[in-house]
């Protein structure tokens, strides 16, 4: 499995990748540029075939006549393009270049004044000198010249036409755009010389487009400006990919390390990371979630110790019971019922004890591995209280209650169930034989859902408040004394409650005993 450095540096390269990408196949400003320059030599085509039309027409005129008299219309210096433009006399031929021609703006004009010039070794239309620009060494070219050889390719497939077919200029404009050397493109125009449905002549018109050197020129700041912007996100992108991969790193290691038996304590205590709690982002926040799981986990530990430990204290009572009675029989030659009783009656104790050990592991697992769902905690109450009074033992024992409808919360109904039952059991007992127990159940608007269950004993002193939810406490006296009482039954409901993350205290009830408040999340 890869790592997440190498992961994020994929990304930031794919990333830049895409972006160059889109960088080359959106920039269509040579396409549209290029199609302009074609429209205007259309447009100058036509312009000189409507100029030339006059002279053509004449038929008093030979061709040579016509030819100068074009010479002496095209040689003013102020028309533009005379220099790229050729008049042929149409002969209706498949080569352009076989007709005869009235008008070559490449060559020396009779008419034109004389002006000496150094001519290129072989000046045709597809040779020409180029701007200074173009011819430069590849060292001091700039990285646009270099992203240039991947953005040509994408013009070429949207400008690029077949070539004219010369003899269908008789009838219509014919135009192309071909590549040529030095990376520039050739465009050139046909237009027929018509007088009504008769050709007359053929104008050809043409200009050559420096691709590359348009390119650069108008990219070179760009191309520079998005290549700085790329190197940033990669140096930005590695630092905080380094920022955020080398501290995991090691949690992860920190995590990695072997628990021992001898040690375990003195690791889940001393669990951290030098210089992560300090961070206020997520790793820190992390860091700090793992110190707090393994201080849960170590307080959970010691909890199982403390409680093991009371099991034992709690179970060696009644076997020491159980055997001093079975050695005071041993030594009476009579029976002893009492004895008998005494000893069935530990055993009893123990049995129930161990049953309820045995429940709260069982409810342990089920708070941790089933999975919650929504359910009515109004029916929930409703049905329990329903069933104590059908149930109840003492007619003189009341059961009151104001429970609001319609609450849903999310948890596992039969265990938020057992919170309810051992709380209204509590209740009784100390109320029994003549008293009330109210249940209560609300939830107000952004509220989380409370249901308080009071009752009317004699209550619970202050300082036995804290020690109410401890395993194995019990403070009964009078009426409310149950024979072999455990005293696991409030432990279970904290147990149950804060699972659920929810909160339970204890208070002085009116009705003159103690009350209990459990609070729920809301949905």
């Amino acid at each position: 499995m890869r790592s997440i450095l190498a992961k994020i540096i994929g990304l930031l390269l794919a990333f830049n990748l895409a972006l160059w990408a889109f960088f080359l196949a959106t920039d269509d400003f040579i396409t549209n540029d290029v199609r302009q320059s074609k429209n205007q030599l259309v447009v100058t085509a036509n312009l000189y075939a409507k100029i030339t039309a006059p002279v053509l027409s004449n038929l008093a005129l030979t061709d040579f006549e016509k030819s100068v008299a074009l010479q002496e219309l095209l040689a003013d210096s102020k028309l533009m393009r005379n220099k790229k433009l050729r008049i042929f006399r149409f002969e209706n031929k498949d080569d352009l270049e076989a007709q005869f021609k009235y008008f070559d703006g490449q060559e020396e004009q009779i008419f034109a004044p004389k002006v000496i010039t150094v001519l290129p070794e072989n000046d045709t239309i597809t040779e020409e000198i180029l701007p200074p620009a173009i011819i430069q060494s590849n060292e001091l070219q700039p990285l646009a010249s270099h992203i240039f050889k991947y953005y040509k390719p994408i013009v070429d497939s949207a400008i690029l036409t077949p070539p004219i077919v010369e003899k269908r200029a008789r009838f219509s404009i014919q135009e192309e755009v071909t590549d040529i050397d030095l990376d520039a493109y050739l465009i050139r125009v046909l237009t027929p010389v018509r007088s009504g449905s008769l050709t007359l002549g053929i104008v050809e018109v043409w200009e050559k487009y420096s691709i590359k050197d348009v390119y650069v020129g108008r990219n070179n700041t760009r191309i520079n400006l998005l290549a700085g912007v790329s190197v940033l996100t990669l140096i930005f992108g590695i630092l905080l990919a380094v920022s955020i991969v080398f501290p995991l790193r090691k949690l992860s290691k920190r995590l990695d390390q072997k628990l021992t038996p001898d040690d375990v304590a003195i690791q889940l205590q001393s669990f951290g990371v030098k210089g992560l709690s300090e961070r206020k982002d997520e790793i820190g926040k992390l860091h700090n979630n793992l110190v707090l799981l393994t201080k849960q986990v170590s307080r959970l530990f010691s909890d199982k110790e403390r409680f093991a430990s009371d099991v034992a204290h709690e179970l060696k009572n009644p076997i020491a019971s159980i055997i001093a009675y079975a050695e005071n029989l041993e030594n009476q030659k009579e029976k002893n019922f009492d004895g008998l009783k005494n000893i069935k009656d530990q055993a009893i104790r123990m049995n129930k004890l161990v049953s309820e050990i045995s429940e709260a592991a069982i409810v342990d697992n089920d708070l941790v591995t089933r999975k919650r769902e929504k359910f009515d905690l109004s029916e929930v109450l409703i049905n329990i209280l329903d069933h104590y009074r059908d149930t109840s033992e003492h007619p003189k024992l009341e059961f009151s209650d104001d429970i609001q409808k319609n609450i849903m919360i999310n948890g596992l109904p039969d265990r938020i169930g057992q919170i309810f039952v051992n709380l209204i059991d509590n209740a009784m007992t100390f109320s029994r034989p003549v008293g009330t127990v109210h249940v209560r159940l609300e939830k107000k608007w952004r509220k989380r859902p409370i249901v308080v269950i009071e009752d009317s004993g004699p209550g619970i002193r202050d300082e036995l408040k804290p020690l109410v939810f401890d395993s194995f406490f019990t403070s009964r006296s009078g009426n409310s004394v149950i024979p072999n009482s455990s005293g696991l039954g409030l432990t279970i409901v904290r147990q149950i409650v804060e699972a659920h993350n929810g909160n339970i205290i204890i208070e002085d009830s009116e009705l003159g005993g103690a009350k209990f408040i459990v609070e729920f999340p809301r949905l």
